[in-house]
């Protein structure tokens, strides 16, 4: 468990940014909807991504789960944890270098489709618009994709990730990211065959489930109650073994539950999307 746990700390060195809940009043609070603007600068290397990861050419699709040797890295100081990142990402690429076509997914392009349909309709149309208006709020949506493989069996499973600051004002805003992953992992080969049909299907699917969880938390947010934490086992965005780890439940969307994991400097904090068996979910009941 210990060296686990020291796994993901390395994995977040990187991550210098704080992760904050949810504010506890709707982002369309006042009398102007929040308007949604798509970043064109990806996963941030710093905050975002762990060490070592493989970021296909050209796109906003990073490769993780694979890194190994970080507390050696560790041993030999910022010099040797950079040596260590250097030939894992090297290691990425080797996996990925002959099918990068095949993993690539336009997922800002798909991103910007989805919430124009969403907040077009009824459901959002007061919350939000495309437009900024006079003190209005801002809300910054970064999308990407994690494609994470599985240590032992070396499947892959796809994540698509939504970074979401809103500001209003001077206020520079807080940060929550959505991680969602439909399905258990599969193999590289079946999700890349057909020009990575199967692939691009699952994330279209889990990038429609994100934008709706998004939209509402974002609109009139889910309940954060300290008290409601749980306790996980399992596989984590850019972790290729179990984790074990601790949450906080904030209901279900669908047939899908809702953990949020705190803490700025783990990759993963934020709201993770979960399905019914996706992770082994224990509440933790407080001692008297």
């Amino acid at each position: 468990m210990k060296h686990i746990a020291l796994f993901a700390m390395l994995l977040s060195a990187p991550a210098a940014m704080a992760q904050t809940s949810a504010p506890q009043t709707p982002a369309s609070a006042s009398s102007a909807p929040t308007a949604i603007v798509f970043s064109e600068k990806g996963a941030s290397g710093m905050s975002d991504l762990p060490m070592g990861v493989h970021r296909i050419p050209d796109s906003d699709v990073v490769v993780s789960g694979y890194q190994g040797g970080g507390g050696i890295g560790m041993l030999f100081g910022v010099v040797g944890t950079l040596v260590q990142s250097s030939i894992n990402t090297e290691n990425g690429t080797k996996k990925v270098s002959n099918i990068e076509d095949d993993l690539r997914f336009d997922v800002r392009a798909k991103s910007i489709e989805m919430v124009n349909t969403m907040i077009a309709g009824d459901k959002f149309r007061s919350a939000y618009t495309l437009t900024p208006q006079p003190g209005g709020s801002t809300m910054t949506v970064t999308p990407y994709v994690v494609l994470t493989f599985v240590k032992k069996t070396d499947d892959l499973r796809p994540y698509v990730v939504l970074k979401t600051k809103v500001a209003t004002g001077s206020d520079s805003g807080k940060t929550i990211k959505y991680f969602c992953c439909e399905g258990k992992a599969l193999p590289l080969a079946s999700l890349t065959e057909n020009n990575g049909a199967r692939l691009k299907e699952l994330l279209a699917s889990e990038l429609d489930t994100a934008v709706n969880v998004m939209l509402l938390d974002r609109s009139q947010p889910f309940t954060r109650n300290d008290e409601a934490k749980v306790a996980t086992n399992g596989l984590l965005p850019f972790i290729g073994k179990p984790l074990k780890w601790g949450g906080f439940d904030l209901g279900s969307y669908q047939d899908k539950r809702l953990l949020e994991f705190r803490g700025g400097i783990f990759v993963f904090s934020g709201v993770n999307i979960v399905e019914p068996d996706g992770l082994e979910i224990t509440p933790i009941v407080k001692k008297k």
